[in-house]
């Protein structure tokens, strides 16, 4: 009987034992069950949390980029209006300088046509005294010519005079000397008076003279002629 008892006893000691066992097992079944749930949990957590900061950085990185993207777009930005601004300068430059230019042509060329009117009227100023210097020039020397066609026909005209002097002259002493041979064949050799030649003469030159227009008496020719004649 004490066998049997020892034996239950035994029985219910592994049956105690057995169930404590099973308890234990399942328990750290159960803690090992959990752990893992946990860890795996903890590593979903860490998994998740990864990509959110993946995510978080890839935001962040995009926000950099896109604000290094837009701080560039704006720095070019200011350079183009910077530069826009310095075309405008230098095309607003040009242009007054242009307008200057057009404004100093303008001047100049005005000028020029004032110029060239001063010329023009002096030209034709100096070209109506050349001309009324011409025509005094051309009447001047109508006049020299018409003078020393008058002077060279009064020349001729006392070569013509002085030549029939001497021609009227040499007629009257032909003559002369042939009433001469006459008055000597008729009478001898009669005495003459002193100016019997003289009053011959001074009768030639009354005679030419009254021949062109003039009027000269000589003193005391009847007187003088009477006793000679």
């Amino acid at each position: 009987m004490n066998k049997n008892v020892v034996i239950v006893i035994l029985l219910l000691i592994a049956i105690i034992g057995g169930g404590l066992a099973y308890r234990g097992y399942r328990a750290e079944l159960e803690q090992s069950i959990a752990a893992e749930r946990l860890a795996a949990e903890q590593a979903e957590a860490a998994k998740v949390q990864a990509e959110e900061r993946r995510r978080i950085e890839a935001e962040a990185e995009a926000h950099r980029l896109a604000a290094l993207k837009a701080q560039q777009e704006a720095d070019a930005a200011a350079v183009a209006l910077a530069q826009l601004r310095a075309d405008q300068a230098e095309a607003e430059a040009a242009r007054l300088a242009a307008e200057e230019e057009a404004r100093v042509a303008a001047v100049r060329l005005e000028q020029l046509r004032q110029e060239k009117e001063l010329a023009q009227g002096e030209a034709r100023r100096r070209a109506e005294e050349a001309e009324r210097a011409a025509m005094a020039a051309e009447v001047a020397r109508r006049e020299a010519a018409a003078r020393l066609a008058e002077a060279e026909r009064a020349k001729r005209e006392a070569a013509d005079l002085e030549a029939a002097r001497l021609a009227e002259l040499r007629r009257v002493q032909a003559q002369e000397s042939e009433e001469e041979k006459v008055r000597r064949m008729l009478l001898g050799r009669p005495v003459l008076p002193m100016d019997y030649k003289r009053r011959n003469h001074e009768r030639l030159s009354v005679d030419i003279i009254n021949a062109h227009g003039g009027v000269i008496v000589p003193k005391e020719e009847t007187k003088a002629d009477a006793p000679g004649n």
